[in-house]
């Protein structure tokens, strides 16, 4: 929607994390002026987004929690844009995990939106999850997944699966608030993201499924798997926001791939790691469709660019012994 990115001011939230990251970057690269949210400026996990080209100039970071409404209001204060890819991370080692996922990625984004309608920001993008879309027992199992699908928030509360139920609502509450306001607001709902990562001192938790298929285990459930690519989920977001006519849900994933051909395919390039030794069959297999953002002019990148991309990274940040 920016006629001149130069002269355009925009917000990520979450700034710091693994997708954010890669968003700041593009929009650097770009010569829009970024405000990012981070939970503690100064902090050395944040060293990578300083050290982008064209941080020094036209790189704020504040510090911000989704919970404290001022401190987001602060952030996006001037902003044309605001990008909402912050997001809880799920964790099972923590007391009470469905508060911990729920107030933060609902109430959150709600106050997230509040403040944009306060700054007047023309356009939020808000990624979401394809964990908003598929996760429902009552699709049948011909269906085309496309934007019209729906988790099912009560099957997601009866498995205890937080993250699916904080993602669906909080998509849920953006559009609804988007429709009573004006506010206009584009969801992003992207796969299992892959690809390089930009900072080793916290690895994101899809990275860690990839990471994970390294580790020799004895089995390993055999499951669909639809991968994207991180930096084309940030061409993705950026597109939503530059493309005047971009408008509601997109999912964006590129790639299928069952398990056990994933790892025969990371085997050929990679030889001399330790994989899994069996699988068990999973039927989750489904029909996924990003023919709404590919219509909006999104591309994608072959998947084993994204593996080899992935696990080079991995190996540079000392994640995975080199072999």
């Amino acid at each position: 929607m920016a006629a001149s990115s130069a002269a355009t001011k925009v917000c990520v939230t979450g700034a710091g994390g693994f997708l954010a990251s890669w968003l700041v970057k593009l929009l650097l690269s770009k010569h829009y002026f970024v405000h990012g949210t981070v939970r503690q400026p100064g902090d050395q996990k944040y060293d990578h987004l300083l050290k982008f080209e064209g941080a020094s100039e036209n790189l704020k970071l504040f510090k911000a929690e989704l919970l404290d409404y001022e401190s987001i209001s602060s952030a996006i204060a001037g902003c044309r844009a605001v990008f909402h890819v912050a997001c809880p991370v799920p964790s099972t080692t923590v007391s009470n995990p469905e508060a911990k996922m729920i107030e933060p990625s609902v109430r959150g984004t709600t106050n997230i939106l509040k403040a944009c309608l306060e700054a007047k920001v023309e356009r939020v993008v808000f990624v979401s999850s394809q964990a908003a879309v598929s996760m429902n027992p009552n699709l049948p199992k011909d269906k085309l997944i496309d934007e019209s699908c729906w988790s099912d928030k009560e099957y997601c509360r009866r498995t205890k699966n937080w993250y699916c139920y904080s993602k669906t609502e909080a998509e849920l509450q953006a559009l609804e608030l988007a429709r009573n306001t004006g506010l206009s607001v584009v969801t992003i709902c992207p796969a299992v993201v892959w690809g390089p990562i930009l900072q080793a001192s916290t690895v994101n938790a899809s990275s860690l499924i990839l990471l994970k298929l390294f580790k020799g285990l004895e089995s390993l459930e055999n499951k669909q798997r639809w991968v994207v690519d991180v930096r084309d989920v940030a061409d993705a977001i950026l597109m939503a926001y530059e493309k005047p006519e971009a408008e509601g849900r997109y999912l964006c994933t590129s790639h299928s791939i069952m398990t056990d051909d994933l790892v025969e395919k990371l085997r050929r390039i990679y030889p001399n790691y330790s994989y899994p030794k069996s699988f068990v069959e999973v039927d989750n297999c489904k029909k996924v469709s990003s023919e709404k953002l590919q219509r909006l002019g999104w591309k994608y990148r072959p998947l084993e660019e994204t593996l080899v991309d992935s696990v080079e990274s991995y190996k540079a940040a000392g994640l995975l012994e080199s072999k």
